[in-house]
């Protein structure tokens, strides 16, 4: 991948947000020999970013990253006191019931990249979760993690019996990338401590793919759409 294909969604002069794609680790991990997207944008700015956080390798959405290490104290802050609202997006399987709307477990490592949700010895996770859209052979959910726990949105949803569609470590592996999609941080600035609301859109397959056959809400549709994808960056106001 090319560093200009990255699609940025916000961006001033302390901070960038972008829209990570599928099947691109956010940092190096120990994986020399494969691109990712620290790297990348390292590249493309010219410059030393900070990331503040992460997405697992085969989820999309928005990542956060800093320019200036003036602002790095404040959002390390922010998100050990939980000041930052991250919300995701997930296309699962079967028919999700609108009162599940909180999901508690505890959740441990398991073998190799799996992590599992255990009875006890684990950390405690903490989900909540809305319906978007069903059919009776998948829903559209929005989740909401209180808690930062490795694969923790996939896992919850597989607690509740609905894998996320194409996750292939939890679920059944698809041919396209999995449903999975984090599409909105909200926070003050840690700058200005203006509120900053930083949105992305889902790729184009979701609405070819993992939408199709749900009712879209009409003040999500933009998103939705593929068009939406060329919108240009979000500034903010000085």
């Amino acid at each position: 991948m090319d560093a200009d294909e990255l699609e940025i969604v916000y961006e001033d002069d302390e901070l960038i947000a972008v829209n990570k794609p599928a099947d691109l680790l956010v940092h190096a991990a120990g994986i020399s020999d494969r691109p990712n997207l620290q790297s990348l944008l390292e590249d493309r700015f010219g410059r030393e970013l900070v990331l503040f956080h992460r997405l697992d390798r085969d989820t999309t959405g928005i990542v956060l990253l800093g320019k200036k290490r003036s602002v790095n104290a404040a959002m390390a802050a922010k998100f050990e006191q939980k000041k930052i609202r991250k919300a995701y997006w997930a296309v699962v399987n079967g028919r999700w019931r609108p009162e599940w709307n909180r999901v508690v477990t505890q959740i441990a490592r398991a073998t190799g990249a799996r992590f599992a949700n255990v009875v006890a010895g684990g950390r405690q996770a903490i989900s909540t979760c809305r319906l978007l859209s069903a059919a009776d052979e998948k829903s559209w959910i929005e989740v909401l993690p209180k808690t930062g726990r490795t694969h923790q949105v996939r896992l919850h949803c597989l607690a509740m019996g609905h894998p996320i569609l194409g996750d292939r470590l939890y679920g059944e592996r698809a041919a396209i990338p999995m449903a999975l999609h984090a599409w909105r941080i909200d926070l003050a600035h840690p700058a200005s401590g203006a509120p900053l609301q930083i949105r992305a859109s889902p790729p184009p397959y979701w609405a070819e793919h993992w939408l199709m056959g749900l009712s879209i809400r009409d003040d999500l549709r933009s998103l939705i759409s593929p068009q939406a994808q060329a919108r240009p960056p979000l500034k903010r106001s000085s």
